[in-house]
């Protein structure tokens, strides 16, 4: 196709640039495999007459290798991307038998105004030639270009193992105007480490950075927890300040500092981020490829991933259903890599030699080889090696069915078995420990003298092809390694698959401990890895060991998925013979990656919980963790008494074992416990002590929380109703703004969002419905925003009772029966009586006193199932306000006397007093103008619309 003319052509709303490789309608890209491409370029150019399928086949395969029914498939994917008809065509017309015709009317296409130049498609890093790869490499150099021009790029590389996707990937980075983040998913312990090849990336553009330091600096800045899992990069000191700063990541803030970061590195040049075997990567890495993929507005980004499609739906990976529904919203670019065809492998095969290949050699050669790149580059090099290629102006073989291996497995062997019996051993060992090793590693691995098996490895990477020198790394220690690595993971797997399983399994417990002891330093860092080695090594307890330390880095940094499948994967693997410490670790990070991924209250978070608390391990320091997560449950469910027990629990444990992060969680939780109850005095000592101890709190001292909820906002919040309800406006206004402050600060979505619930309720009981409707407006921002599991709770019937006091009650009251309805499905029964409270007020501001009434009742009822009794007082004097109205008097008095009764019980000043002002209004025996004048003025300067009625009222019965 070299002599002949590129098409450049226009049909219907199509245009066609074959030098491009680009297929437009109307402006917009058109997606197209490779030869259904070529197949359209040939149909066009010869437009209007018949071409045969031969002349297809032989023109865009080179020869006739494949059978016709590949043919008609290609057409047929060509019909659909052009909206054709096969039984009524408008461009492509059958010939019964023959072959094709294009019938639609061909004009030339005006000249692009900023043509892109063609790449140089020379060759690869090794030297060979780069043949049939010309459309795919003008594909990744235009997304590249649109990269640079700031069109965001998510671009996916397809093809089976050794097809050319890091060929094509060296060759694109070779020459891409970009700066570039390479990261590389690892099989098996790379789909256990959260981001993995994300933070491979992101730690070599560090390093290449000019010694990292505007990199780093913009990590700082933007995006800490990131830089937190690259602790190399980091002081002692700035670590421990980029703990407070990252406590709680969620998955969410991870994405959006991410985004954030690659927007500002690439506004400074252009980025692309190399992510190569994506069909090993791990559940975070996925969902943020997602976030990537949806990111709206301007970006210098590409990224470029390498896939295995048959990986992928071997096992059932998540980037399967992501990459299909990235297509269909074209938000990515698949680029399918075919096989080489016949034609393809003589021009191969010719560049290597420097001469033309006999036809029938290279039939035989493809037919042995099925056109796989790293197959036929193998078998050239063997017997380029061999001298059995070329030479002398002729070919010494013709018969390559004899001459050319039938696997890659066996080109492998016949190299490995021109190596010394040592080498062939070394190369094995060193295939156990992955892709890529040093050679201290190996020879501590082997007892072998380091410098002897320095020289080995030197001699058998200049003999095989597929093992390559790698520089060198700086150990702990101070001593420089070897560095290589296997250029395929092909190469890799044939070799430990030739290993008898025993010494496969005595090699990885061997590696575990030199990774081990390489790593001293650092181990948690290499937990994922060293769980591999144990678990190939028949060690399930020291893998489960690993897992947990996986799991609770998962946690982290914000991937729930990953952190479950590691604590999953642990219990499995050891089958109840673990340590209940370390059982019990593993049961609360799965409880805990659960409570991230579902509503605290579903079966599984409840299931699990309880698994944990059977264990019964007291003495393991994650029972405190897995107690605050069983109270949660229990608050959560309103099943007080049972929340009131596990509260005691935690008090008792921290008394026996001190320190002030435990004290605090118990604290709160007691506190929490006693509010709800009525017990606001009790109340508001414990979370009043909460405040303190928090307050106290050394910064090396993090307080441990299941569900990644500041502590210290969890006791302001508390401790700001308990003071607006018992007679302390001033301290709980000042406890709400700075509970609210502290999870803004803390970028924790969950802690903003509770903070934020707990100052909408305040504001509701003062009467200011437009602080309500301006923080719940902000809570639903955040759910939406953070795709937090809650999607409708108390804050949602609040924001209906903002609506109908704006005069919107139609639109309020359907929102407020919702949301109830929807935190009884989800069993979030906690605040379902102050639902039928707020309800209640707000049918009665709409006009709709049956309703207003019914809503009481059923409050009260439910507060006497549950125990829940904090808003009792005043949902009585409603009911006696009610009654009032519709004349009922005596019934009037006696509610009033129990709302009375009950806010004295329970300290709540402000109750009392509301009820006071209705006794007063209504001239009941209960009046107490001294009292209630007491009462008031511990509200003096209070603005809320509540205690100005109050107060208005006073005033008039007075006068």
């Amino acid at each position: 196709m070299e002599n002949q003319q590129q098409v450049h052509a226009s049909f219907g709303e199509f245009v066609v640039d074959e030098a491009e490789a680009r297929l437009q309608k109307r402006g917009h890209p058109v997606e197209l495999a490779p030869r259904a491409f070529q197949v359209l370029c040939e149909l066009l150019r010869r437009a209007g007459q018949l071409v045969s399928k031969d002349a297809l086949l032989d023109a865009v395969w080179g020869h006739r290798h494949i059978n016709e029914a590949a043919l008609k498939n290609i057409v047929s994917q060509l019909r659909h991307a052009l909206g054709d008809d096969a039984r009524e065509s408008v461009y492509i017309e059958t010939v019964s038998r023959r072959g094709y015709r294009f019938i639609a009317p061909v004009s030339a296409a005006p000249a692009s105004a900023s043509p892109l130049p063609p790449p140089d498609l020379a060759s690869d890093t090794t030297g060979h030639p780069i043949v049939g790869r010309d459309g795919v490499l003008l594909r990744l150099h235009q997304a590249a270009a649109a990269a640079c021009s700031g069109r965001r790029q998510i671009v996916f590389l397809v093809g089976e193992a050794g097809i050319g996707k890091s060929t094509l990937v060296e060759r694109l980075v070779q020459r891409a105007e970009l700066a570039v983040a390479y990261g590389h998913c690892i099989e098996h312990y790379g789909e256990a480490e959260p981001y993995m090849p994300v933070l491979e990336a992101l730690n070599n553009l560090c390093r290449e950075d000019e010694g990292g330091g505007s990199a780093l600096a913009l990590m700082r800045s933007v995006a800490p927890s990131w830089l937190l899992q690259l602790p190399w990069f980091v002081s002692d000191a700035d670590r421990r300040e980029l703990q407070r700063e990252s406590a709680g990541a969620t998955q969410d803030r991870m994405l959006r500092e991410f985004g954030e970061l690659v927007d500002r590195l690439s506004a400074a040049r252009p980025l692309l981020l190399v992510l190569e075997d994506l069909h090993w990567s791990d559940h975070a890495t996925v969902q943020l490829l997602d976030y990537l993929a949806r990111r709206r507005g301007a970006g210098a980004l590409m990224v470029l991933g390498t896939i295995r499609p048959t990986e992928l739906i071997f096992k059932d990976h998540p980037l399967a259903a992501l990459r299909q529904e990235l297509r269909l919203r074209r938000l990515c670019q698949d680029i399918e890599l075919e096989y080489l065809s016949e034609a393809e492998l003589g021009d191969y095969v010719a560049a290597r030699v420097g001469q033309p290949a006999p036809e029938e050699f290279i039939r035989q050669l493809h037919a042995q080889t099925s056109g796989l790149p790293l197959f036929v580059a193998a078998v050239v090099d063997e017997l380029i090696a061999a001298g059995a290629l070329g030479g002398a102006g002729r070919w010494q073989i013709a018969d390559a069915q004899q001459a050319v291996p039938r696997s890659i497995a066996a080109v492998i062997e016949t190299q490995l078995n021109r190596l010394a019996p040592e080498q062939q051993r070394a190369l094995g060992a060193a295939s156990v420990g992955g892709l890529e090793f040093t050679h201290l590693a190996l020879a501590t691995l082997l007892g072998l003298d380091a410098e002897a098996l320095h020289a080995r490895l030197e001699d058998a990477a200049t003999r095989l092809p597929w093992l390559q020198a790698h520089g060198t790394a700086s150990l702990d220690d101070g001593r420089l390694a070897a560095r290589y690595r296997f250029t395929h993971a092909i190469y890799r797997e044939v070799l430990y698959e030739r290993l008898v399983a025993l010494q496969r399994l005595q090699w990885h417990r061997q590696w575990a401990a030199v990774v081990a002891d390489t790593h001293a330093a650092t181990l948690p860092e290499v937990a994922a890895e060293l769980a591999l080695h144990f678990e190939r090594g028949d060690m399930p307890l020291e893998a489960a060991a690993q897992l947990a330390i996986v799991a609770a880095r998962a946690l982290a940094c914000g991937a729930p998925s990953d952190a479950l499948q590691a604590a999953r994967h642990a219990l499995a693997l050891a089958q109840g013979r673990l340590a209940p410490s370390l059982e019990l670790e593993l049961r609360v990070a799965e409880a805990v990656a659960l409570t991230r991924l579902e509503v605290i209250t579903a079966p599984q978070v409840v299931s699990a919980f309880e698994r944990a608390l059977a264990l019964d391990a007291v003495d393991s320091p994650a029972w405190q963790r897995a107690l605050q997560g069983a109270w949660w449950v229990a608050y959560s469910r309103a099943e007080i008494e049972r929340a009131r027990a596990l509260a005691a629990q935690m008090q008792e444990l921290a008394a026996r074992r001190g320190g002030p992060a435990l004290r605090l969680a118990g604290l709160n939780a007691s506190g929490m416990v006693q509010m709800l109850s009525g017990e606001f005095a009790a109340a508001r000592l414990s979370l009043g002590e909460a405040v303190d101890v928090h307050d106290r709190l050394s910064d090396d001292e993090p307080p441990p929380t299941s569900f990644v909820l500041d502590p210290g906002v969890e006791a302001a919040e508390g401790l700001a109703l308990v003071c607006w309800i018992a007679g302390e406006p001033r301290r709980a206004r000042q406890l709400a703004e700075r509970a609210v402050t502290l999870a803004a600060a803390s970028r924790n979505p969950l802690s903003e969002v509770t903070a934020l619930y707990a100052a909408a309720i305040l504001h509701a009981l003062a009467g200011e419905f437009d602080v309500v409707h301006r923080f719940t407006e902000r809570i639903y921002g955040l759910v939406d925003d953070h795709a937090l599991p809650e999607k409708r709770s108390g804050f949602g019937w609040l924001h209906g009772h903002a609506l109908v006091a704006y005069e919107h009650a139609d639109e309020g009251l359907a929102e407020m029966r919702a949301a109830a309805e929807a935190a009884q499905q989800l069993g979030l029964r906690t605040g379902l009586c102050g639902f039928h409270y707020h309800f209640a007020m707000a049918c009665r501001l709409a006009g709709r006193e049956a309703d207003a009434a019914a809503s009481i009742e059923a409050g009260l009822a439910l507060a006497a199932e549950l125990g829940e009794t904090m808003l009792v007082a005043p949902m009585l004097l409603m009911r006696a306000e009610m009654e009032l109205a519709r004349g009922a008097t005596e019934q009037a008095g006696a509610s009033l006397r129990q709302a009375l009764i009950t806010a004295k019980a329970q300290g709540a000043t402000l109750f009392e007093l509301q009820a006071l002002a209705v006794a007063q209004a209504g001239g009941f025996d209960g009046a107490d103008a001294q009292r209630q004048r007491q009462l008031l003025e511990l509200y003096r300067d209070d603005p809320s619309p509540i205690i100005a009625a109050i107060r208005a009222g006073s005033t008039r019965a007075s006068a």
